[in-house]
């Protein structure tokens, strides 16, 4: 019961105005017949919003490594018929698909990584080769909270690992008043 409280308070927040949801989902061009992993999926606000755009043919991969967070997300698709979200158990070093995405997205996961280097370089094997990743994460000075526990990465951090893992920027949008947002392609 807690679990899903929580989880639906997270879905709120992501859906909040002052996080620019429409604005995120627009600048991920996301296409009919996408394949795209939810890396940190919590509460699924992201996965069901991406389902909604790669349509039927497309598929949405929630992943994550709280096992009540997948079940959150599938029970919610089963109850609403929606037949284009797969849940994923990851573990802290990467996880298993059984086809390459066109995207990998992660939203305020990115500080969560204890290996990044490693992790980016495990989930490089399930990403297209035009594909993209997409990391937002949460910048230190805006809020006590988020600096005080750690739940930020500085934007050059995220950018210096992710070239270890074998991955340059290839965008950056400043319309996020709390978070970075960049989007990775393959080198």
């Amino acid at each position: 019961m807690f679990t899903n409280l929580r989880l639906n308070m997270l879905n709120k927040k992501a859906a909040s105005l002052e996080n620019r949801p429409e604005e995120v989902l627009k600048n991920l061009n996301i296409h009919k017949g996408d394949i795209i992993g939810d890396v940190g999926a919590g509460g699924g606000y992201f996965t069901f919003e991406f389902s909604k755009k790669v349509g039927k043919k497309g598929r949405v991969y929630a992943i994550d490594t709280n096992q009540k967070s997948l079940a959150f997300i599938d029970n919610k698709s089963k109850k609403e018929m929606i037949n284009n979200i797969k849940p994923v158990l990851a573990n802290e070093k990467g996880f298993l698909l059984p086809e390459t995405a066109d995207i990998f997205f992660l939203r305020n996961v990115f500080h969560h990584l204890p290996e990044p280097v490693e992790y980016f370089k495990n989930i490089k094997q399930f990403l297209k080769k035009d594909g993209k990743i997409v990391i937002m994460d949460y910048k230190k000075e805006q809020s006590r909270f988020v600096g005080m526990f750690g739940h930020y990465t500085p934007e050059k951090t995220v950018i210096d690992i992710m070239k270890k893992a074998g991955f340059d920027a290839s965008k950056k949008f400043e319309f996020l008043p709390k978070q970075s947002f960049i989007i990775f392609k393959i080198k």
